[in-house]
């Protein structure tokens, strides 16, 4: 055989075991702390099964004499010394090359001893919060802390005694009981050392009848750094006499309305810290008392993640002596570093090989570049690595026909956690197939599925997820990715499944009652990710509480005929539409109705409007007359390359509805690129103030290149503030070129400025304006009015703004009072008139007593109405009472017995009283 010949059969070898060949890891070794002398065990796996598993310790190939056990997946140290500290990696290799793990640190386990410090003597005004600090000592793993109280060891929080994360001790609400010494000591898990703080702070309680608001912890502002997903907590403890009321505020915006945001006594906390929560967060604390009244603190958040690779080969097979060039994208906070490795071992800068962080480039690639090309990133949060396979070939060789295998991106240990189904050990079909070699035809990804679940559950807590696969692309699908969210502002995180090709059915556990959420689901095939399907749904409310059936039903048609007698009306604007792609000329518009106000839903009508120009053009009727039972609608003849934004109407014999909230901004895919971000901003040209805390603000926009914009960002602050986070932003949505600014400060000079936006981004600011709130109008009181108001007692208390709502509770009780009071003698003397008159006609005695107090009542469906209401003349009368106490069964009067002699009794039609 020839040497082209041999070459030639090298090549089609490789190339035949190209996918089945490629490393591929499903486990990786993950960093641990542990005691001298304790036992350390790391896992790594990967396939195929064929693939042979090294290791590596601070970038060495490991040595024999260090005791350490290699089993099959696993490296045990049975003893952990000093030599077998560092850094782990795991080495994944077949013969297309090796993949180096991420490192994982084995770090022993310490306590070093408390720093001398002197006792402190703390004041806190009684009955407010007291925050005990402990400086805890260096400590691997993180020490926990522990506080003598009362000759009792506290290891968590118990009654008024709040243990922080970071150590500190709160008291609420202290008092007398709570005066004495007190101790902190860290406590190392894993060594379970305890070491004692080596002084002894003393609470001291005070007494005062005013005293101004102060901030007693944080001293001073500062800095927090938060990984993304842990939970941030910022501490705010104020002190002074009255209690003080403490606000926070992030960016200049009030969060107590946030739905990420908890309190815990005055302290903030967010569970889960995203992206967005970095920023400036200020707590403010207000008693009313002293000149200046108010204390504040300023906390800067920086929420860090770990790294983020993707790692690109546009060919991935080339000939000898040609140049090829990878591209990584890593991503986090902080940044991260990056190191390039070929075959697991890494690459330094050569003439044949130029290195940037981003962009590696091999010049003249010989058979010895064959092998796997790693991208890994590190930022002392995490790190992350990916890869892609390089084959090459002999000059003249043509390469093979048909595709490579997609790029290999393997996901970090605690991305597969989080986002990957687990696979059970032994389970058939655990290992995904991605080999589209041995198919036929053309192969193209998986079609989105189709959802077969309603958009509305009567479940509070958890939805039934179904749907169908749609057309395979010519490959069966191996996994279905599902990822569903809370619609809320801000946006939550989207929590991800991934699921067997298979399977048909989810449930979404642990989600909130009466909410909105959505949901994106992927298919996927050797041939990559599909497009995602998309819908929304809502969960029921909670049970309610234990009623009786009969009570229930009775509560239910009160209701019911409340609402016919007095608010019929259209339907309730549906919620916010979801929009998925169809074809390449057309999308899904997805929607959840609401109530219907007493009438049924006759039909929907979608509408929609192109975002082009000065805000984009008018609202068009796109579907009208859809049947109520649909929820869904394609929209058809788009044009590529345009953005749309769509809403929804419901139609009732009454009418239309108010139209839902538009969808986000949907682009037509194709037609040229996306739009790019608008250059200049708008002009202010009208701007006045309308009262004390308004300003109106008129503004025109001239549109550069013909970009869309889809609204206006309006930014304004005090003009005495040199501090941009002071900054607060309304948003304009659509074409309208108006906004009135609320809520402002009396006699305040205000900077405004705006910018316009599109899905590119925002514009440079337009012009800058200053403009003055009017003052407010005080009126002044007359002598005898000032005297008479003036408080007797110098020290007397001082009405406060929140007594209002008690005394507007107090004026509508007495009110209630009065009104049942003074009908008590109206029911007696109605009483003794009914009984004059009865022996005045010479009644005999009736057997049983009359009531003091007669009504006559119609009662529909079981129920008693009292009030003026149409009811249908069609409704039979069941039964029916009249004012003498007759009685009518199945609404047939029933003529008595008894009758006067002499006398014509008349019958008044019934009346409700």
């Amino acid at each position: 055989m020839s040497e082209r010949s041999q070459t030639l059969c090298v090549t089609v070898l490789k190339v035949f075991f190209y996918e089945c060949e490629v490393p591929v890891f499903t486990e990786e070794p993950l960093s641990v702390v542990q005691k001298l002398g304790g036992s350390v065990t790391l896992r790594c796996s990967a396939r195929p099964a064929a693939t042979n598993i090294s290791w590596r310790l601070n970038g060495r190939e490991l040595d024999g004499d260090l005791g350490v056990v290699v089993g099959p997946g696993t490296l045990v140290i049975p003893a952990l010394t000093n030599r077998t500290l560092g850094r782990y990696q795991c080495v994944a290799s077949t013969n297309a090359g090796a993949l180096a793990s991420v490192p994982a640190n084995v770090t022993a386990a310490k306590l070093r001893d408390f720093e001398p410090d002197d006792q402190q003597d703390i004041e806190v005004d009684e009955g407010n919060t007291a925050v005990i600090e402990c400086h805890l000592p260096e400590s691997q793993p993180k020490a926990q802390v522990r506080y003598s109280v009362k000759q009792e060891w506290l290891e968590t929080s118990k009654g008024n005694y709040l243990i922080m994360p970071s150590g500190n001790l709160q008291i609420a609400n202290a008092t007398l009981e709570d005066e004495g010494p007190y101790v902190c000591a860290a406590y190392n898990p894993v060594t379970q050392e305890v070491k004692t703080s080596t002084s002894t702070d003393r609470l001291r309680i005070r007494r005062s009848t005013s005293e101004a608001a102060r901030i007693i912890y944080p001293p001073a502002s500062r800095s927090i750094m938060v990984t993304k997903g842990q939970r941030l907590v910022l501490e705010c403890v104020a002190s002074g006499i009255p209690t003080p009321q403490v606000t926070w505020a992030k960016d200049g915006e009030d969060l107590r309305f946030h739905n990420n945001t908890r309190f815990l006594l005055s302290n903030l906390l967010i569970d889960a810290a995203g992206e967005g929560d970095s920023g400036t967060y200020v707590c403010r604390a207000d008693n009313g008392v002293g000149s200046e009244g108010v204390a504040t603190v300023l906390y800067d958040v920086q929420v860090f993640e770990p790294p983020q690779v993707t790692v690109e080969l546009l060919q991935q097979e080339v000939s000898w002596g040609e140049s090829v060039r990878f591209s990584c994208q890593a991503r986090g906070k902080p940044a991260p570093s990056v190191v390039w490795l070929h075959n697991a071992q890494p690459l330094s800068a050569t003439p044949r090989h130029r290195l940037s962080p981003r962009i590696l480039r091999v010049i003249n690639v010989g058979p010895q570049d064959d092998g796997l090309y790693q991208c890994m990133a590190e930022n002392g949060i995490g790190s992350s690595q990916a890869s892609a396979r390089l084959v090459t070939s002999p000059a003249g060789i043509p390469a093979r026909s048909g595709r490579l295998p997609p790029i290999l991106r393997p996901l970090s240990p605690d991305k597969v956690l989080r986002e990957q189904a687990p696979v059970k050990p032994g389970a058939t079909g655990g290992a995904l197939t991605l080999d589209c070699s041995e198919l036929t035809g053309q192969i193209s990804v998986a079609e989105a599925p189709v959802i077969l679940s309603q958009p509305r559950t009567v479940k509070a807590d958890f939805y039934e997820l179904t749907w169908k696969p749609r057309h395979d692309g010519g490959a069966p699908v191996v996994e279905y990715i599902v990822k569903y969210r809370k619609i809320e502002d801000p946006p939550a995180e989207w929590s991800s499944r991934s699921l067997s090709g298979s399977l048909h059915k989810l449930t979404l556990a642990k989600l909130q009652p009466a909410s909105l959420y959505e949901v994106e689901m992927s298919a996927k095939n050797c041939a990559g990710l599909g497009q995602p399907a998309m819908m929304t749904f809502r969960t029921g409310k909670d049970s309610e509480s234990q009623v009786s059936p009969r009570l229930r039903t009775g509560q239910q048609s009160v209701w019911r005929l409340l609402i016919l007698c007095h608010f019929s009306a259209a339907p309730e604007a549906p919620d916010k539409p979801t929009i998925s792609m169809a074809t390449e000329t057309s999308a899904y518009v997805t929607w959840i109705p609401r109530g219907n106000h007493g009438f049924p839903i006759q039909s929907f009508r979608v509408e929609f409007k192109k975002l082009k120009g000065k805000g984009g053009g008018e609202w068009e009727v796109a579907v009208a007359n859809i049947p109520p039972q649909r929820l869904s609608v394609e929209i058809t003849g788009l044009e590529k390359g345009t953005s749309y934004k769509f809403r929804v109407l419901a139609v009732n014999v009454i009418g239309a509805s108010p139209p839902s909230a538009p969808s986000k901004a949907y682009t037509v895919v194709g037609g040229g690129r996306p739009n790019e971000r608008p250059v200049d901003g708008p002009y202010i040209t009208y701007n006045e103030a309308i009262n004390e805390t308004t300003i109106i603000l008129k503004w025109t926009y001239t549109a550069v290149n013909n970009t869309p914009i889809y609204g206006f960002y309006i930014f304004y602050r005090p003009t005495d503030s040199d501090n941009d986070s002071d900054y607060k932003k309304d948003v304009v949505e659509g074409d309208r070129y108006w906004h009135s600014i609320t809520d402002l400060q009396p006699e305040t000079a205000y900077d405004i400025k705006m910018q316009c936006f599109n899905e590119g981004g925002e514009s440079e600011f337009g012009n800058v304006v200053i403009l003055e709130t009017k003052a407010r109008l005080i009126q002044r009181p007359s002598p005898s009015e000032t005297s008479s108001h003036r408080p007797v007692h110098p020290g007397g208390p001082v009405p406060r703004p929140s007594d209002l709502p008690y005394l507007i509770v107090g004026v509508v009780l007495g009110a209630m009072v009065f009104i049942i009071v003074a009908f008590i003698p109206f029911c007696l003397w109605r009483a003794w008139a009914k009984q004059k008159q009865t022996s005045d006609l010479c009644f005999p005695a009736m057997a049983s007593p009359v009531p003091s107090c007669q009504y006559t009542v119609v009662p529909l469906q079981g129920l008693a109405l009292v009030g003026h209401c149409p009811l249908d003349p069609h409704l039979p009368l069941r039964h029916a009472a009249y004012p003498n106490g007759d009685y009518t069964p199945n609404g047939k009067h029933h003529h008595p017995t008894r009758c006067l002699p002499g006398l014509n009794q008349v019958r008044q039609p019934p009346t409700l009283i």
